[in-house]
């Protein structure tokens, strides 16, 4: 280890920044998004989609067990554990309503959009200050997210059109799944420098 700070912020994040994690979940939004945008519509085959999503299941399970194998397992305490899956239905029922809200009102903002800013900036490590490395990235992507979600504001409803893609929603949300996915790769990159394979296998 580097320093007690960082052997401090390895503990308390250990399960967060096993980035590779996210990747696939990145990959399979950016997908999946980008399928909505080139298909005919009205859709009738979801044989693609569903396919996206099984390859993304099997991607996620055969990356926990590389991070198993590899570091060990790091099990939170079931109080944590409770908070954990709480927030996470309550970020679910947040996105359902902006998605709906999304697709029913064509408001010049995208909510769903905001609602993967607000998570970018909350989700732990918190871009709090003082930055660094970890919430200084958090912090770049949520404002990054921010923009392209109010850009209709400035450029009009159909801006996204230019670019070629159908709607906001789609276009953020394969914007969206990029960062996912280049955060997620980072965050392994940081750990797997800051906690070695030799080193994890010797303990």
């Amino acid at each position: 280890m580097k320093s007690i700070s960082q052997t401090k912020f390895l503990s308390e994040n250990y399960t967060l920044l096993h980035g590779l994690n996210a990747v696939p979940v990145g990959l399979v939004l950016f997908s999946v998004s980008l399928w909505a945008n080139i298909v005919q519509y009205p859709i009738k085959n979801f044989t693609l989609p569903i396919v996206l999503i099984l390859v993304f299941l099997l991607s996620s399970l055969a990356v926990d067990q590389y991070y198993k194998r590899t570091f060990g397992e790091v099990k939170p305490i079931l109080a944590r554990r409770r908070q954990y899956w709480i927030l996470q239905s309550i970020c679910g029922l947040l996105g359902i309503a902006a998605f709906l809200a999304d697709i029913s009102f064509h408001f010049p903002i995208n909510f769903v959009g905001l609602l993967f800013a607000a998570l970018f900036l909350l989700d732990k490590p918190t871009a709090k200050l003082p930055l660094n490395k970890f919430t200084t990235v958090r912090l770049i992507s949520s404002l990054c997210i921010i923009f392209v979600s109010i850009a209709p504001l400035f450029f009009g409803k159909n801006w996204w059109n230019i670019l070629g893609v159908r709607t906001t929603l789609i276009g953020v949300t394969m914007f969206v799944g990029v960062l996912v996915a280049i955060q997620g790769a980072i965050w392994h990159i940081f750990f797997v420098n800051s906690l070695p394979v030799k080193e994890a296998k010797d303990e």
